[in-house]
């Protein structure tokens, strides 16, 4: 036998390579699916406890007030990613998974809670009168 013909041809080799770019595209996307499923899950939990957080006073309450202003109007309150290491560790989850959840949402964060326009304005009005608009 020849090495000639045992070498694959041309286009099996190509049909090969297309084959297994489908198969890890089709992994890809599993996973993506999978993370999307989870954020739907996770997103409103994080977004609730951020929001509990928010109302309070203390100094995890302005930063958790910053990062939801962050996502519902970013132009007017960019996000300051130092705010992160203000806050306890499971805020800092929460807040990456509301960031995570709300550039993949396909509406506002907001719009997922009752009057959630009217709690955004109000924290809008409590960070800009204690001078924080940017």
């Amino acid at each position: 036998m020849s090495t000639e013909s045992r070498k694959p041809m041309a286009p099996e080799l190509l049909s090969e390579r297309i084959h297994d770019r489908l198969e890890q595209h089709a992994a890809e996307e599993a996973s993506v699916e999978k993370r999307l499923s989870t954020l739907e899950l996770c997103g409103p939990i994080a977004l609730k406890r951020l929001i509990e957080v928010a109302e309070g006073h203390s100094g995890q309450s302005h930063h958790c007030r910053r990062i939801l202003l962050a996502v519902y109007n970013g132009s007017k309150w960019p996000l300051e990613l130092t705010r992160l290491r203000c806050l306890d560790r499971d805020l800092q989850r929460g807040a990456i998974i509301l960031i995570e959840w709300s550039a993949y949402s396909g509406r506002e964060l907001h719009e997922y809670l009752e009057n959630g326009d009217h709690l955004m304005n109000r924290f809008w009005e409590t960070e800009s009168c204690q001078g924080g608009e940017s």
